[in-house]
Formats: structure tokens, sequence, C-alpha cells
């Protein structure tokens, strides 16, 4: 469905803002260069991460089956730089107007139109539109989307490297609220993990009782160790045979992302693939490994950005 189907008798282009103009945004808060802001619309959230991964809904929601959730089906992932922005348009103005303006500018600017929808044809079935809300980012139901829903996703292609832009919006009697989500995809900075060996575990747990390991690495929202995770796995090995009067929890961490019951089953999951792997490969006696799924439940960072989100990805070694 294109947005610009529709006979509007107004200049769309000339009002949209490319630079932030109002006094009252929250701090620290900007437009995204290549998206901009409706004139008059407040920032009344700013959250960004130089590297993270969003998803994008490319198909209607089935609320009735799914809830408020992503899948496969609905939604796909891209990785990059992430601009996430929650705006207050301007009381008096229309969501289709605002929508519209975003979607002619964006065209201007070189982006293709992905995928739109409005109200009832967001939703398979079922229609709430207060229910679109985790689209953008909201993590309870959001009621200001009650009168209707307007959803736009585009995406340029580029030599440095594609962008994609969503731009929700809920529609209410207190004014369109307007959620920007920009990703300008990129390779995330590697390299970033200091290895720690056997002695460096023996003396963590010495002095802490625990060690976290982050060389024991999986791919999304799996169990399976990838290769990589190798040589952690033998310094692991190590350090219990040069320890045999040691037994360890073996405990899996998740970031805050996703449904806590869906993170504990899967960081127990990858706690056991730990623990299988120690004790077939490297004949670790099994009495001594305690597979253990802590999921979210005890960060060691903020799960704001993706800096603190990898700090709490991560297997733990803890004394018993």
């Amino acid at each position: 469905m294109s947005i610009s189907s529709n006979k509007i008798a107004f200049s769309l282009v000339a009002c949209l803002l490319t630079t932030p103009a109002l006094g009252k945004d929250a701090a620290g808060g900007k437009d995204h260069p290549l998206v901009g802001r409706y004139t008059g619309a407040e920032i009344t959230r700013y959250v960004s991460a130089e590297f993270d991964e969003q998803r994008f809904v490319r198909a209607p929601l089935d609320i009735k089956t799914d809830g408020e959730a992503f899948t496969e089906a609905n939604s796909f992932a891209v990785r990059g730089k992430v601009a996430r922005i929650w705006y207050d348009a301007p009381k008096e103005r229309s969501s289709l107007e605002i929508i519209a303006n975003y979607e002619e500018s964006l065209k201007s600017k070189g982006f293709e139109i992905v995928y739109s929808c409005a109200d009832a044809s967001c939703f398979k079935g079922q229609t709430s539109a207060y229910r679109f809300n985790f689209v953008g980012g909201d993590s309870a139901i959001n009621y200001r989307y009650g009168d209707g829903v307007r959803y736009l996703l585009a995406k340029a292609t580029r030599p440095t490297g594609d962008v994609y832009a969503a731009i929700i919006i809920g529609d209410s009697k207190s004014g369109p609220l307007v959620r920007v989500i920009a990703v300008d995809m990129k390779p995330m900075q590697s390299g970033q993990i200091a290895f720690i060996d056997a002695d460096a575990m023996a003396r963590a747990i010495a002095s802490n009782g625990r060690v976290a390991l982050y060389g024991i690495q999986f791919d999304f929202d799996d169990a399976q160790i990838k290769p990589e995770s190798r040589a952690t796995l033998d310094e692991i090995a190590k350090f219990l045979k040069a320890n045999p009067s040691i037994s360890v929890v073996v405990a899996g961490h998740t970031d805050g992302k996703g449904q806590f019951d869906y993170n504990v089953d899967l960081s127990k999951r990858r706690a056991a693939a730990v623990v299988a792997d120690l004790a077939q490969r490297y004949g670790v006696a099994a009495q001594r490994l305690t597979p253990f799924g802590a999921g979210m439940a005890s960060p060691i960072a903020a799960n704001d950005d993706e800096a603190g989100r990898a700090k709490n990805r991560r297997v733990e070694l803890v004394e018993r």
C-alpha cells in the first residue's frame, strides 16, 4: 500500500525539518540526518547504539496468535548503528499528513518503500491499534495508539552501507506519537573481548568465587556452540583439570531483550551445551558441572545499548 496514492492537497516536503529546531527536546536527543522530523514535533526520548540489532515489521501482525511479538514471518533483523527516537507531534496535525510527509521526503532522498500499512491493514485478523506499540519500542501497551496506527518502512541502498528507516505513528486525541527507528548498516567492531586463560580463571575464582567468560559464542537465538569458542573451552578444561577439588556452576546469561521465560530457557540450554562439551570432549566429571540458566536476571551493565548488552551476554563459572 502506498500512502502517496492518497490525494493530499498540500505540499509534503515543505513541512519536514532536517535539523532540530526546538528547545524542548529530551537531553541528548537529535534527528537522524536522513530522516528528519515533522515541523513542530518534540523529542521526548532518544536512544542510540553504535552497533545493535533491530527488527523491522514487514507484514501484518497476527496479534491473536503471536501477541505483541516479532516473528520470522512478520519481521526481519538488521544490524548496525541504531537510532531510536520518540516524538510528540503537534496535536492539530493528522497521522496521515505526517506520514505522507515522511514518505515523500524519504523518496526524495533515494529511499524505496519496503512496506507500509494503516489501521486494520497492519493486522491479520484481530485489529488492536494500541497493541502495535511494541513495534515502535514501547515496552507496554500504549493506549495513545488507540485511535489508529500508521507504519512506513523504507530502505536506501548506499555504497557506505544500506540505511533502513521505520516511521510508526500512533493516533490519539492527545496528539500523534511519532516513532523513528533508523539503522545505518555496518559491521560490528570486533576484537573487543579480552581472552581469559586458565590462570586468569583460577585467580578470579580464588578472589571472587566466579569468573565471567565472553569467549564462548552462540548464534542469535541458538544454543549450539560456535567453533570460535574452542580456545576458551580449552582453557576451562585446563583450569578444571589443574584444580580437581573445584566444582562449578556453569551459568548462562542473556541480555535484556526478549521475553523473560524464553531467555531463561535459552540460557539454560546454552549452559547445558557447555557442560556437555566439557564432559564429552575433555572428560571432566559431570558431577563437577552444574548447568544453570540465569537469563536476563543478573545483568552486570545496563541493557540500554549494545555495549551494555554485550557485557550481559556471557557464561560464568561459579564455584560451588
